[in-house]
């Protein structure tokens, strides 16, 4: 199995986390919150991320693989908690730190970690009928449903712990496959243009025509070949002269190793105490969550080490990118 670095997974966390950022922004929008968007197309990005990289590993048994996902991503929950509590008031007791305390996000992908492993150990090439199955049983769920005519499938739903999986799914078989895909950055954009207007066009007739919203469910065609498109301009060599840049690239890189920082304590530190100089004031705003997110992975990884035998690895802790 090939596990040559692919950098447009970095470059995908970076746009992922900057596009969910943006998308809890409505009090620093103002009047404009509707440009507060983008949610579901982050979310979805980072979940192909994950299911990109996740088979490119080796097989373990399934106690020390999970474990190494439990490492990957609970000692920065677990700090987050800590912080939580000493800096910004927030006391949760421990069931709630360890089920919840990543948002709904960690706790979706854990059980997703789960589902995968046993596909990856029983039909690791059978991924195309697993997709194919599961958007079946998403589609059955869905028209299952008693729905209201204000119901979001993107919003507080456990509805979306299922058709996100699809991109999972999605990022899987990308990552896996040896297909030589051919990148062309003004083509693929064009193409991610069209599915990004198409995606929200259905979702506004939806929110407009209230007979459309039952079928709001289509979305996720367009928003299949969003993250598909967004995977090839990521591959286009302007953008990876992007990130093979010393001060863009850097950039890059810091902001995707801290998207799930940034995704934890974002929701603490927004304010519109700067709106009388927007848009400026969304600038000032994610640099300060990058500071925050930042001070976050140091603690994180101070706690982590912590619990280890090894003595404190101090550059290691502070390391940025």
């Amino acid at each position: 199995m090939n596990k040559t670095r692919d950098i447009s997974i970095d470059i995908l966390k970076c746009i992922a986390a900057i596009v969910i950022t943006n998308s809890h922004m409505e009090l620093l929008y103002g009047k404009y919150n509707a440009l507060a968007t983008g949610g579901a197309i982050g979310d979805v990005l980072f979940f192909f991320c994950s299911g990109f990289t996740l088979f490119l590993g080796k097989m373990e048994r399934f106690d020390n693989w999970y474990k190494r996902r439990i490492n990957r991503i609970y000692p920065t929950v677990f700090a987050w908690a800590i912080m939580g509590a000493f800096i910004f008031g927030y006391h949760y007791d421990m069931k709630h730190t360890i089920i919840h305390g990543g948002g709904w996000f960690v706790t979706c992908i854990m059980i997703y970690y789960v589902v995968l492993y046993f596909i990856q150990y029983l039909m690791p090439h059978k991924l195309k009928w697993v997709f194919g199955i599961s958007s079946i049983l998403i589609l059955v769920w869905y028209l299952a449903m008693n729905r209201t005519a204000d119901y979001n499938m993107y919003g507080a739903t456990y509805f979306k712990w299922g058709h996100y999986f699809l991109f999972m799914l999605q990022g899987a078989m990308l990552g896996i496959s040896q297909k030589k895909w051919k990148f062309s950055f003004t083509s693929d954009l064009l193409k991610l243009s069209g599915c990004i207007i198409l995606y929200y066009m259905i979702l506004f007739a939806g929110r407009k025509i209230e007979p459309l919203n039952d079928w709001q469910i289509i979305s996720l065609i367009p928003l299949l070949y969003i993250t598909f498109y967004f995977y090839k301009v990521c591959n286009s060599e302007v953008l990876k002269q992007c990130y093979r840049h010393p001060i863009t690239g850097w950039w890059i890189k810091f902001i995707g190793g801290l998207c799930l920082e940034i995704y934890l304590i974002q929701g603490a530190l927004f304010t519109d105490k700067m709106n009388s100089i927007f848009p400026l004031n969304l600038f000032i705003m994610f640099f300060i969550i990058l500071i925050g997110a930042y001070m976050l992975r140091c603690l994180s990884r101070l706690f982590a080490q912590t619990f280890r035998t090894q003595e404190y690895d101090w550059k290691e802790i502070i390391k940025m990118t």
